[in-house]
């Protein structure tokens, strides 16, 4: 049957529970179907050969396990657990065992600092960390210092002292759990995001939210009840941990988790040996499997289709898909608040450099500064009514940021568009400046906050700068005190204190002395100045 985009739009219906749990909903749903209990969720690989699988009914039963032993250490109802873990089972496990007994877990990137860990240890009062023996360090340095940390839990070998084995906890840990159910408008976990202050915000999620995903799930995603799903990307992701694993397993889908570097000959070759029929990336990531595609052998005569999102998806990126590997990408936009909400989907024509339309069941718009909303061909900020479930409740113990994304009964993104007379929606830019890049969101003000700290900076200004070829790079502007240091030296060591006190990721790829920064007259950084003048220096 055709798709009729205006009917599905029209005809959608939400069906919001009073009671609902995100980790009884992936797993035990499913354990309790014959049909489902012993079909394999979830595929994990590690790139020395390691290899793992876990049924539905494993799921369930391990994740009960993890509830049981979380509530053995003493966590309740609404206690924090940041999640420092790679791409390994225990990351999704870990994550729905704590959502099961209404914990809230906080899943964290592996490449934090042990600066920016403390901070989210302080700011969300976190009660425990689960971590690996090699990613302890960031960890350790901050025991004792913050209110409600206590406990440690250790996923491999050796423990460190004064922290707890957790494949032991489990093993000794019940496989019933018998906890209160939780209420769909419950928390039930926490993501940080880039933040305008320079400092993360908290994201604050209702168990609701992944029924808020099941539009994604079905126009974008496109999920079939036999489907193996995939993502490039790392579990810490919102994007990779959402479409990646808990839309798939609400749905009864395979997925599959790679566990080891960076390696886009690799994803080829899983996508041929689990057979995986839905797979999912940034436009990095395919950028870069294109440029492998020459050196391996391809067999996608699975792959029925594939999302892209996280970045700016070019035209010609688009074609280069297409004509070289068979494969149209189907793009995708959403945010930490507000996952995935606008996209293009199968059945409907798919415009080049177009994130496509509202999928059915989110009220999107545009609109302008007093809320009201826009004609076509006139600019405005992407809105959705505030009401949606698939929006975040809040911003953790920040009311004045929360603020900030309302406007009337709107819940405003901060990305600029216009809508052409087909309805699909074209990207103009960004009102708070976050950057893009590689995949990734960094905060200007973030990176900013750390330069200016090193006593040779007098002021600075991050940005994102097109370098061509669809790639966008974080450069930092710089003032100094002195000009009487040397370009090369003084920009090594900025560099390494950068990297010494942000993740990667975040840590600026350039720096640019400045005489000056370019100003508003009420001294406001014209960062749209910086990224026109230095355009195309790479």
């Amino acid at each position: 049957m055709k798709f009729n985009y205006q009917k599905e739009f029209h005809s959608w219906k939400w069906e919001i529970p009073t009671y609902y749990n995100i980790g009884r909903d992936c797993t035990d749903k499913h354990a309790k179907r014959e049909s489902h209990r012993n079909k394999v969720a979830l595929y994990w690989e590690h790139e020395e050969g390691e290899s793992k699988r876990f049924t539905f009914g494993d799921l369930s039963l391990l994740t009960n396990r993890i509830g049981n032993a979380l509530l053995s250490l003493e966590f309740q109802k609404g206690d924090r657990l940041l999640i420092r873990l790679p791409n390994i089972p225990e990351f999704p496990l870990a994550f729905l065992g704590a959502i099961k007994i209404g914990a809230v877990p906080i899943p964290s990137s592996t490449m934090l600092t042990a600066e920016e860990i403390g901070y989210l240890l302080d700011d969300s009062t976190v009660k425990g960390v689960i971590t690996t023996p090699e990613l302890y360090e960031a960890v350790e340095g901050n025991r004792g210092h913050h209110k409600k940390f206590k406990h440690v839990l250790i996923v491999g070998q050796p423990t460190p002292s004064q922290c707890v084995n957790f494949t032991e906890l489990i093993n000794k840990s019940s496989e019933n759990l018998n906890v209160p159910e939780t209420k769909a408008d419950d928390i039930a976990y926490i993501c940080y995001t880039s933040g305008t202050t320079g400092f993360p915000k908290g994201v604050v999620h209702a168990q609701r939210v992944l029924i808020g995903h099941d539009p994604a799930a079905r126009y974008w995603q496109a999920l079939k009840p036999d489907d193996t799903v995939m993502h490039a990307g790392k579990l810490n992701w919102t994007y990779t941990l959402g479409t990646g694993c808990l839309d798939p397993w609400r749905h009864g889908c395979s997925t599959v988790i790679y566990g080891g570097g960076h390696n886009p000959k690799k994803f080829f070759e899983l996508i041929a040996k689990y057979r995986v029929n839905v797979f999912m990336a940034v436009p990095t990531v395919y950028r870069q499997m294109l440029r492998a595609s020459d050196e391996v052998q391809l067999d996608l005569s699975s792959l029925r289709h594939a999302l892209s999102a996280g970045e700016h998806l070019s035209e010609q990126l688009f074609l280069s898909c297409k004509n070289k590997l068979g494969v149209e990408l189907y793009d995708g936009l959403g945010m930490s608040e507000f996952s995935y909400y606008l996209s293009n989907m199968p059945g409907m024509p798919i415009k080049p450099g177009s994130p496509g339309k509202p999928q059915p069941g989110h009220r999107s718009t545009l609109i302008d500064e007093e809320g009201k909303e826009l004609k076509t061909g006139e600019t405005g900020v992407l809105a959705t009514n505030k009401d949606d479930p698939g929006i975040m409740l809040r911003y953790w113990q920040n009311p004045e940021e929360t603020q900030n994304m309302l406007r009337g009964n709107w819940f405003v993104s901060g990305d600029f568009f216009y809508k052409d007379e087909d309805g699909y929606f074209w990207i103009v830019g960004r009102e708070d400046d976050i950057i893009t890049t590689f995949g990734y969101r960094v905060s200007p003000f973030e990176v900013e906050r750390v330069l200016g700290e090193h006593p040779s900076v007098h002021e600075c200004a991050v940005t994102g700068i097109d370098t061509g070829e669809d790639k966008t790079i974080t450069t930092a502007f710089v003032v100094l005190k002195d000009s009487k240091h040397e370009p090369e030296i003084i920009k090594l060591e900025l560099l390494d204190y950068a990297n010494r006190r942000l993740a990667k990721y975040k840590c600026p790829r350039e720096i640019v002395f400045l005489e000056s920064l370019p100003k508003t007259p009420n001294g406001k950084i014209k960062r749209k100045v910086l990224r026109e003048n230095h355009a195309g220096r790479g």
